[in-house]
């Protein structure tokens, strides 16, 4: 069983934790490598006991984010209730003939269907990582991990052949939120009860790692090759690798 518990990509670095580390490796402006390895603060005991319960985990999980990070969630929220505002007042001025008219039928959609609106944040959010080094670290993440579990390597070399899609990737994890979301929209029409109903069955089946969801897995590989990660130079390799081997040493040193 790997010591790697996950891992996550930035715009010049790559982190990941263990049980007992987390280990993030930088990119400077003048080439070099910084490596910062910390000792990971034990988990409260309600969170221990949370991650042992099925379906409250997900929505724990899911939630833990916006409470860590309230401010940054509190900007976004604001800026796409003010988009919102803006399209809808643009909307109404926009009379049927206008060659906007098909902006206004986008404008009211997303205002009626929270799928489209997450599906529109979600497409941007890809272009961004794409158009970006955050792609080629998040697909370097990917690839470091891969190459250590199935070939106990770390050679450059053997890194740069593995696929950029992995099966513990959240972009699966969102996947499934998707499909049950969509789903249990036709039973559930309670905008709030549909969405907890949808985070804590999605979670639960993104746990499950069944070959009979390799349908839904091939999906959200698409959306990580196409969308959230992109193929890496020997740069961004480099400071995976040196991420992971730091961790991996904090680990047996311990």
């Amino acid at each position: 069983m790997s010591m790697i518990k996950g891992g996550a990509a930035g715009f010049n670095s790559v982190v990941y934790f263990s049980e007992n580390f987390s280990s993030e490796a930088i990119r400077k402006n003048d080439g070099t490598i910084n490596i910062e390895v910390s000792r990971r603060k034990i988990a409260p005991k309600f969170e221990r006991t949370i991650s042992r319960i099925p379906f409250i985990r997900g929505l724990y999980l899911f939630v833990r984010p916006m409470i860590v990070m309230w401010k940054i969630y509190l900007i976004v929220f604001f800026l796409l209730l003010t988009f919102l505002l803006l399209a809808s007042r643009s909307s109404e001025r926009i009379s049927g003939g206008s060659s906007l008219s098909l902006f206004s039928t986008v404008v009211e959609g997303i205002q009626h269907h929270f799928l489209l609106l997450a599906a529109i944040v979600l497409v941007a959010f890809g272009v961004i990582i794409k158009l970006s080094n955050l792609g080629k670290y998040h697909g370097a993440e990917h690839m470091t991990d891969t190459s250590y579990n199935t070939l106990s390597s770390l050679d450059i070399s053997d890194v740069d052949k593995q696929s950029r899609i992995h099966a513990h990737c959240g972009t699966n994890f969102v996947v499934f939120l998707f499909i049950i979301f969509f789903i249990l929209s036709f039973f559930v029409f309670d905008f709030i009860a549909l969405t907890i109903l949808s985070i804590c069955l999605g979670y639960e089946v993104f746990l499950i790692q069944s070959r009979i969801l390799v349908p839904f897995y091939w999906l959200g590989g698409f959306f990580q090759y196409y969308l959230f990660t992109s193929k890496p130079s020997k740069k961004h390799l480099e400071v995976a690798i040196a991420s992971y081997e730091a961790l991996l040493k904090a680990e047996r040193d311990l």
